[in-house]
């Protein structure tokens, strides 16, 4: 427990960044995808972290296009070279089809958003979690929301950062189609309607993305404290009530 509160490794899980602190890696340089005000709380938590030596480490989607955008051919060999050291890096790309080809964070197709954030979610759980074996997980908005009730069934300490209520809501069969192996931790995730057992919600609810986040998390916090008690104090009628009631 002493090392854990000296020195904990973090694992911060997003999906956009504007930059990445030198010092991280080689690969940290040529790194930038951004949507919006995200990339850039995330990018100034991970910059303000490493600078204080912490054990920090980042998980981020692989946007192959965007990352070697406007780059020499000799450049993108040497990203490639560098991904191929990616277990000895700081720096953890998920990799999957959903988004080496993308040229923008998100999808304008809004199904397309859904796949993107599972295929992200399913390497972080299945691949980047087990390779870092972080004392405590960092989780930043819907595209990364069901990773808490995950590390809720393997006691990891977990922060979520909501940015902006966005969220998509999928059955659970369809996650599992996906490579993410739900049935151990269904219970920590939030629906549409509570259900009884397993194989009821597998096939008739609806899992809730943002809303799973904030569920089960042992931490959550806001982009500001303005914006929260926006949400709580329901003065916006586009803020879903599940939402609302759980972050309250």
């Amino acid at each position: 427990m002493d090392t854990f509160l000296a020195n904990p490794t973090i694992l911060l899980v997003t999906p956009e960044v504007t930059y990445l602190p030198k010092g991280m890696g080689d690969i940290a340089d040529n790194l930038s995808a951004k949507a919006g005000g995200l990339a850039d709380v995330s990018a100034t938590l991970i910059s303000a972290l490493f600078e204080q030596g912490a054990d920090i480490h980042v998980a981020l989607p692989d946007y192959r296009s965007m990352f070697g955008a406007g780059t020499a051919s000799l450049q993108i060999k040497k990203l490639d070279a560098i991904r191929r050291k990616m277990p000895a890096e700081r720096i953890h790309l998920a990799e999957d089809r959903a988004f080496f080809y993308l040229d923008r964070v998100y999808s304008d197709y809004g199904d397309e958003n859904g796949k993107i954030a599972l295929a992200f979610q399913r390497e972080v759980i299945n691949n980047i979690i087990p390779r870092v074996q972080p004392d405590l997980i960092h989780c930043n908005d819907w595209m990364t929301g069901l990773i808490p009730a995950m590390a809720r069934q393997q006691e990891i300490p977990c922060l979520f950062t909501i940015h902006n209520i966005h969220t998509v809501q999928r059955p659970m069969h369809y996650i599992e189609d996906r490579g993410i192996d739900a049935a151990s931790f269904w219970q920590y995730l939030f629906y549409d309607n509570y259900p009884s057992g397993y194989e009821q919600v597998r096939e008739n609810h609806l899992v809730d993305f943002l809303v799973s986040g904030v569920f089960v998390v042992y931490f959550v916090n806001t982009v500001s404290e303005t914006f929260l008690e926006e949400i709580v104090s329901g003065q916006h009628d586009f803020v879903n009530e599940s939402f609302r009631r759980e972050l309250a």
